[in-house]
């Protein structure tokens, strides 16, 4: 798709850049990344405004599409003037993955500290086969506590106790003051008291997916609401873009990790900035 990325980069850092500027709107979040993904690579020489919006880095292997108007958003209010909000989506055990997102946030944003981060992870991902309903099949109880439950069920105490590594590389941010609030997708109850319990800096934030569920598990509500907790709903999927789908924009590639970020005017509630930065590595066969 690109020839400014080839096999002379083992790692490659991709920047959509603010996507409201684009036509891209509030959308679902696999085909914001990957319709942002395309504009970011995009390779029409004829296209003067694409080739003057991208910015390579041959040094260390980075593409970022309109820097100045994300900098110009960042900017035009003052820091504690603005809120900065990332999730991170992670679907392989590896703080170095971690570390990799929050310091490239840092970077490509050009700030010493961010608002909040969220980390989703999910080692047994499944790409779904079809788009996600744009409707809610109705649900009994019994499909809303096993739903609930998914996350510890498919991953067990191994993921647990990946998920409690990961969660500890980001508390080493927010113990420097580089993050304010550290937050978790997904988790059930019982998984989200254990980190709660085994953490040093308590997650504030959790989110729950209600794409395929009609409402938040009790238990979940209770535990949130006695720990201060905010509850907030996403519909995010748990892999975010297909391998196959990947190889089609960067051949050879596969994604390391991906991060959302976004922010907001604190006084007026209004998004003024939304991105996606993606790491890629390529096999070494």
């Amino acid at each position: 798709m690109i020839p400014t990325i080839t096999k002379k980069y083992q790692n490659v850092v991709i920047s959509t850049g603010n996507i409201i500027t684009t036509e891209l709107g509030q959308r679902k979040s696999n085909e914001e990344l990957y319709d942002g993904l395309k504009i970011t690579l995009h390779t029409d020489s004829t296209a003067e405004r694409v080739a003057v919006e991208k910015e390579i880095d041959e040094l260390h292997g980075r593409v970022q599409r309109a820097t100045q108007e994300l900098t110009t958003r960042l900017t035009e209010n003052g820091r504690n003037e603005i809120s900065i909000g990332a999730k991170i989506f992670l679907n392989r055990h590896s703080t170095e993955c971690v570390k990799q997102a929050v310091e490239e946030l840092l970077h490509i944003l050009s700030v010493t500290h961010v608002d909040n981060v969220v980390l989703a992870y999910h080692p047994n991902a499944v790409a779904s086969a079809t788009p996600v309903a744009t409707t809610k099949p109705p649900c009994s109880e019994d499909s809303t506590v096993s739903r609930a439950t998914n996350w510890s069920q498919r991953n067990g105490k191994e993921g647990v106790a990946e998920l409690k590594e990961l969660y500890q590389t980001l508390e080493q941010y927010a113990l420097k003051q580089q993050i304010t609030q550290l937050g978790i997708a997904d988790l059930d109850a019982a998984t989200l008291e254990e980190l709660h319990n085994s953490a040093q800096v308590a997650p504030t934030i959790a989110q729950v997916n209600l794409s395929t569920c009609c409402v938040v598990p009790p238990e979940l509500q209770e535990f949130c609401t006695a720990h201060y907790i905010q509850l907030n709903t996403h519909s995010d999927p748990e892999l975010l873009l297909p391998v196959e789908q990947f190889d089609g924009l960067v051949p050879g590639y596969t994604i390391d990790w991906t991060l959302r970020y976004q922010v907001h005017v604190r006084c007026r509630g209004v998004l003024t900035a939304k991105g996606y930065i993606v790491r890629a590595s390529r096999s070494s066969v």
